[in-house]
């Protein structure tokens, strides 16, 4: 990873067997983090269920309505689907970079700029996360105190895919937390034993 020129070190040059091993494991991990926020970001982004149901009865006729759950009526759901969408889309620039950019690294710049942004971006898809989580809890089980309803008794395909989404967006979550160690490890240099 390292090419010593003079007094310098220049980081960002792979000659070792094992660093190049850890840099393809890394890169798997990010493919699969990438597939992983994608499709929490896809099956969220499409969720919608729509039913008609008896909302009062009038002697004996059935007053009905047509009520839809979608999660743009959510904004932590609107944050979850940005979030995770702005995940893919850095996870799949950086492979890009990460394939491609060993012809445009500056003394390794390249790699503190991408564990930077892994921070910032693993910061971003815990707090989407987290709110989505919240509000899933919430519609699965409501609040008496607020006297907010359930609405996964009514919903059961949205509450379904909802539920999906977050579990993939947790895989993601957590691959990116690997990831993100592996890219801070990437920029400490192991002291040698001279």
């Amino acid at each position: 990873m390292d090419k010593e020129i003079g007094d310098k070190t220049l980081v960002g040059f792979n000659s070792n067997p094992a660093q190049k091993r850890k840099d393809w494991i890394l890169l798997v991990l990010r493919l699969v983090a990438f597939f992983a926020t994608a499709s929490a970001t896809i099956v969220m982004a499409v969720n919608k269920e729509t039913k008609t149901m008896v909302v009062a009865t009038i002697g004996n006729n059935q007053v009905k309505a047509t009520l839809s759950a979608k999660f743009q009526h959510t904004p932590a759901f609107v944050f979850f689907v940005i979030a995770n969408g702005m995940a893919s889309f850095h996870n799949w620039m950086v492979l890009v970079v990460e394939i491609f950019g060993h012809r445009i690294d500056y003394n390794g710049l390249r790699y503190a700029i991408i564990a930077i942004l892994d921070m910032m971006i693993l910061a971003l898809a815990s707090a989407g996360d987290g709110a989505a989580a919240f509000m899933a809890e919430l519609g699965k089980n409501g609040n008496s105190h607020a006297r907010w309803n359930k609405i996964c008794d009514k919903f059961h395909t949205f509450c379904d895919h909802g539920s999906g989404a977050l579990i993939a967006s947790f895989i993601g979550l957590v691959l990116l937390l690997i990831i993100n160690v592996m890219s801070i490890t990437k920029l400490v240099k192991p002291k040698s034993a001279n």
